[in-house]
């Protein structure tokens, strides 16, 4: 029959453990408050809090705050091997720091209960170093004879503290000694696994950073303690301060376990080993200054400054260039690429060139389009893939796998990243814009040479005299160099440019037995621009065309009122008209309403008995006096 398990939620399992660490260290408070006379549940009778030395302070509080971060990670994680040793290296932090408090307490205690502290303190303290060195062979990965490993560990270790207490080798002042074996073999360990996760970028960020936060917290404690006084020396400082070292494993611990912005890690990692490394070099160069060139303590401490300023900062700013951030692109380099992959002929290009230079610049080993609603450039799976949203032709990409697989993205790569899909947005725009402007361009040279070329074109056509001829098809030439190049120079009297369109009207006219009626009530001062003009004349032309072609009308009047905001122009044949509710724009009268709508005017049609009206309304500012 399978046996079930009661499920207990993490926030209980964080409250009874907040409670247990919450009476240990208010129990150990109170012991540290009691008189020199003996104890007492008195509370007048207690020392005050001042009179509570800062060793003891230290003591406590490392031993409650190392406490309280492994409790936390274990209560989400209690089934997790690693998140087990943590917080049992937790609980053996809380044991050696709070047992070493014994030592601060003006309370009498015998010898008997000195020694049993003492042992306490002993035990703790190896067994935070033995529990940490197991933690290290299967996190973040396990390592090749893992499990031999810890059987020696514990043998060992467990062995000699045992053997140091109460055994053969009876001597307190081993424990220094256990501790800083301990100490090193937790960094071998931990550099071992940076070795060990060169494949998995995860791996190798929580590895590196742990590999950081062990060495200055394990380092620290060796430099300042251990190792001086297992060769006879005197700690550099009191050991109650450094266990505050053990406090940089924990918080280290904490992050890599909680798996918290492993893309972030590495960085951080570099960043922490730079400043403490700062730190313990001008702390070197002050000592030696101190010791050996007989410096008084402000000019060491000075000059310490003044080299770390000038030798270590380059020094660490090359480094970080060189090996964390990266070579960077300039941004014309970047705009260039993005240019080539958003100006490509074809969508599919433009498409496969997009994903060639995500994969180019984050050095991926897979891009691959997916199905996504984000907006945003998003980092995934724990850094290891990079979500890029749909821009311009290219749908939406997961990069995977970044440096060749080395390396996870960063927050740096998230605003690069957003930086060129901006950057592409852009691009595409402008390009949608310049292919709107061809396309606008073409249609403006194919109405011209529908409109006035064609129309002069019949115009020679019908003439009968033959230098009247070349002269027509001259000036053709001249109206097709103006639709080519559409120039803009100074504004031309309309009384002049009209005076010569009405020649050319009644002239096409009148081989077709057609009359032209030509009212013009603008004054002499009246100019128009090349551009208006041109579309004014082609308007014409081509209602003159449709009237030849299809009206069979005889008579023509053309009607053209400059008003102060507005030119009128009314068009009006004697035909046979056409229905305007059914009738289907062609080329022709296709191009006058777009000609008419394009400069900001309309056009409308009427239809009479006989024959059809075409009005248009242009703006006044197409007209300058």
């Amino acid at each position: 029959m399978a046996s079930s398990r009661t499920y207990i939620p993490p926030f209980l399992h964080l409250i009874a453990l907040v409670v247990i660490g919450a009476l240990a260290f208010f129990g150990f408070l109170i012991f540290g408050l009691q008189p020199s006379d003996g104890w007492t549940w008195d509370v007048s009778k207690w020392r005050p809090l001042t009179m509570i030395s800062g060793y003891m302070w230290s003591e406590l509080l490392t031993g409650l705050i190392a406490y309280m971060i492994s409790a936390w990670v274990w209560s989400l994680k209690p089934t997790n091997p690693s998140a087990s040793l943590f917080a049992a290296s937790g609980l053996m932090t809380l044991v050696f720091c709070y047992a070493a408090t014994a030592s601060q307490v003006a309370i009498p205690i015998s010898e008997s209960t000195f020694w049993f502290f003492a042992y306490l303190n002993m035990a703790g303290a190896s067994g935070f170093g033995i529990v940490m060195i197991c933690l290290f062979l299967i996190y973040p990965s396990r390592l090749p004879a893992w499990r031999f490993l810890t059987v020696a560990t514990v043998l060992g270790f467990g062995g000699w503290t045992l053997a140091s207490m109460f055994g053969p080798l009876k001597n307190y002042s081993n424990v220094q000694l256990i501790t800083l074996c301990e100490m090193i073999l937790i960094i071998i360990a931990v550099i071992w696994q940076v070795w060990a996760a060169g494949h998995d970028p995860r791996q190798r960020a929580i590895a590196v950073w742990l590999g950081v936060a062990t060495i200055l917290g394990s380092g620290g404690f060796i430099f300042t303690v251990a190792a001086p006084s297992a060769i006879g020396f005197s700690a550099l400082i009191p050991a109650p301060y450094a266990f505050a070292f053990f406090l940089l494993i924990y918080f280290g611990l904490a992050v890599g376990l909680m798996r918290y912005r492993l893309f972030d890690l590495g960085v951080w990692a570099y960043r922490l080993g730079f400043y403490v490394s700062a730190a313990v070099l001008m702390i070197v160069i002050d000592i030696a200054l101190v010791s050996f060139l007989s410096f008084d303590s402000a000019e060491a401490i000075g000059i310490s400054l003044l080299i770390t300023a000038l030798v270590y900062l380059p020094l660490r700013d090359f480094i970080w260039r060189k090996f964390v951030s990266g070579q960077s692109q300039t941004d014309m380099q970047v705009f260039s690429r993005v240019l080539d992959a958003a100006l490509e002929a074809n969508s599919k290009r433009r498409a496969e060139n997009w994903q060639t230079l995500l994969k180019n610049h984050f050095h991926a080993l897979e891009v691959t389009p997916v199905e996504t609603s984000a907006h945003d450039v998003e980092i995934g799976s724990e850094g290891l893939s990079l979500y890029i949203p749909p821009v311009r032709d290219a749908t939406a990409l997961q990069i995977d796998y970044p440096q060749n697989g080395r390396a996870l993205f960063s927050p740096d790569d998230v605003a690069f990243a957003r930086h060129i899909v901006q950057l592409m947005q852009y691009a595409g725009e402008s390009r949608d814009a310049y292919d709107r402007g061809v396309a606008e361009e073409r249609t403006r040279i194919a109405r011209d040479i529908h409109d006035n070329i064609g129309a002069q074109l019949m115009r020679a056509l019908h003439s009968e005299r033959s230098d009247r001829k070349d002269t027509m098809i001259r000036e053709t030439l001249a109206d097709l160099r103006d639709v080519i190049n559409n120039a803009q120079s100074q504004a031309l009297p309309l009384d002049d440019v009209l005076a010569d369109l009405r020649a050319e009207t009644a002239d096409r006219l009148e081989p077709h037995n057609i009359t032209l009626d030509w009212t013009l009530d603008a004054t002499a001062d009246d100019t128009l621009m090349p551009g208006k003009v041109h579309a004014l004349r082609s308007f014409i032309r081509e209602a003159a065309s449709n009237v030849i072609k299809h009206s069979n009308a005889d008579a023509l009047t053309v009607k053209i009122d400059v008003q102060p905001e507005e030119l009128h122009l009314i068009i009006t044949d004697n035909g046979t008209g056409f229905d305007i509710e059914t009738v289907t724009l062609g080329q022709g009268l296709g191009n006058m309403k777009a000609r008419v709508e394009g400069l900001g005017g309309q056009f409308s049609m009427r239809t009479h008995s006989p024959g059809v009206s075409l009005i248009a309304i242009l703006p006044r500012e197409t007209v300058t006096s």
